[in-house]
């Protein structure tokens, strides 16, 4: 939301005057007019899911899952480096910035190999495990859950 939108806080209710257990905020969204990310939403949001995915490994296990398999570790150190982000850190860690760099050496490895975008490492799992357990899998079943 804060790449797409101005949040600014206006007030908490305690438990004291709620029928609520906790304390709750209450928050104005107001829609920025350019976004702190000037790339298309697909892209940003690919990148993010992405990144959360592991969301308390360090960023490149999540990062890692926007290449194919075999150029997963190539790719997802390159993409590092042209953001010039730690792969260290934690997703909760990383910026606006740091979001911003990184969607932007991911738009620009698309650039150069367009297939790269429709990539989805979850078609990738499923097809590995269609070939090692042929009856796990039906045809058009949607797999959820981590690699």
């Amino acid at each position: 939301m804060e790449n797409s939108h101005s949040v600014q806080y206006q007030a908490t209710i305690s438990e004291k005057n709620s029928h609520l257990q906790v304390d709750v905020a209450v928050v104005h969204f107001t829609p920025l007019i350019q976004p702190k990310i000037e790339q298309p939403f697909k892209l940003v949001e690919k990148v993010v899911q992405s990144v959360f995915q592991y969301r308390r490994k360090h960023c490149h296990h999540g990062l890692s899952l926007l290449f194919p398999e075999d150029q997963r570790k190539e790719l997802t150190s390159k993409t590092l480096m042209l953001a010039n982000v730690e792969q260290t850190l934690r997703p909760t860690e990383l910026t606006i910035k740091h979001f911003r760099d990184l969607c932007c050496a991911y738009r620009e490895l698309c650039d150069k190999d367009p297939e790269l975008f429709s990539y989805n490492f979850r078609e990738e799992l499923r097809q590995k495990r269609l070939k090692t357990n042929p009856g796990l899998i039906k045809e058009g079943e949607v797999i959820t859950g981590t690699v």
